[in-house]
């Protein structure tokens, strides 16, 4: 029997075992990766996450518009404009 993992969220708070830090995501996990708030742009292996406490919706479409609007462009604000648009939102 595989066990299925829910999909980490913009906003959801993790905790990264490799480093021993809590972070909040910045955008929704995607090919397995996710990357936290802070600077640099960090990225790291969900598997290595653990949930904390998980976002509501509404915080994490705050998460992902947050970082959609931002006028820095990295990795996090070209994510979360794509994935915006694939909900059908306005980045």
């Amino acid at each position: 029997m595989s066990t299925m993992h829910k999909l980490f969220r913009a906003g959801d708070y993790v905790h990264h075992a490799p480093s021993g830090a809590n972070w909040v995501l910045g955008v929704d996990e995607e090919d397995g990766r996710v990357m936290p708030c802070g600077w640099p742009e960090p990225l790291a292996n969900a598997k290595h996450c653990t949930l904390i406490k998980a976002a509501t919706d509404g915080e994490r479409m705050q998460m992902l518009q947050h970082f959609a609007d931002s006028r820095e462009v990295d990795i996090r604000t070209l994510t979360a404009r794509r994935q915006l648009l694939a909900m059908g939102a306005k980045p």
